[in-house]
């Protein structure tokens, strides 16, 4: 009798009390071809990410660094499928099935009929899922699911953000009066500097766009601070970022030279239509301090 009710408090213990279900999968992302991923760590187990694309094909891997309930399936969304198509390596999900770790690979490939390389954003989804079993042996899987904001763009360059010197200059004030560097240096009492910061990849912005013109000559405007795409050695300005001060819209070229220099063609307009005549504009070279 004292046996069978041992018997009996156990078993009311063990279904009150059923074991605790395992971890769900633990994942990690890289990718190749033109992209470039931001990281996020969310703990020391699990991390996010945010992907910066152009409009070329973008191989994800994702990685189960440990799936204690063994690897079950996959699935990968795309939020605007008309922006692109998501295509998995069926093969490299076959691979890993039942494991505790592995490896699989999807493919982002932005729609070819998109008319323009505007800025848009997709959010790519991974849900991996476990095969673990509960204490009656029936299925009770865990999913971990990974979000990943996914910016399409022109470019995702890196590698002119930094402070300049500016080594040359030729402009002309509002009316058409000329200036050079040697003028800008006098009347500023010193050199010019101007700094280049990433505000994400492909994407910078200058400090003070006019190469110290505004500044030194017209202090009472506000500061032109431009972002610019950086595509390839060329420069070129972003289309809705140039307004500075609701006032005026500076229009940027230039090109980043092999020495590491960047040349840069300026000029404005103003948005009420009330611009002088020969408006102020000018050209000048960077020079990056060491």
């Amino acid at each position: 009798m004292i046996l069978g009710l041992l018997a009996s408090c156990v078993d009311d213990y063990t279904d009150a009390n059923p074991p605790r279900k395992l971890d769900a999968p633990t994942l990690r992302l890289s990718a190749t071809g033109d992209v470039k991923l931001a990281t996020v760590p969310v703990n020391a187990y699990q991390y996010t990410y945010e992907a910066y694309v152009t409009y070329s094909p973008v191989e994800f891997t994702v990685s189960i660094i440990d799936a204690p309930g063994k690897i079950g399936s996959v699935s990968v969304t795309n939020s605007v499928p008309g922006f692109g198509d998501v295509t998995i390596n069926e093969a490299s999900v076959n691979a890993i099935k039942g494991a505790t770790t592995g490896s699989f690979k999807f493919t982002f490939t932005p729609n070819p009929e998109l008319e323009d390389e505007s800025d848009r954003s997709v959010n790519l989804t991974v849900v991996v899922t476990d095969s673990q079993l509960d204490e009656k042996g029936e299925a009770a899987p865990k999913s971990t699911t990974m979000v990943i904001p996914t910016k399409m763009q022109a470019c995702v360059s890196e590698g002119i953000a930094g402070v300049y010197q500016v080594t040359a200059a030729d402009f002309n004030f509002d009316g058409g009066a000329l200036g050079t560097l040697d003028d800008l240096e006098t009347d500023n009492e010193g050199p010019i500097f101007v700094e280049l910061t990433q505000d994400l990849p492909g994407r910078f912005s200058i400090d003070e766009v006019t190469g110290g013109v505004w500044p030194v000559y017209y202090p009472g405007r506000a500061n032109p601070v431009v972002e610019i795409d950086y595509c390839d050695p060329d420069l070129a300005g972003h289309p809705g970022g140039l307004t500075v001060g609701g006032l005026r819209t500076f229009a940027v070229e230039g090109m980043v030279n092999g020495d590491g220099t960047i040349e840069i063609s300026w000029s404005y307009v103003r948005v009420d239509g009330n611009t002088p005549a020969n408006p102020a504009k000018g050209t000048y070279t960077l020079t990056p301090v060491e």
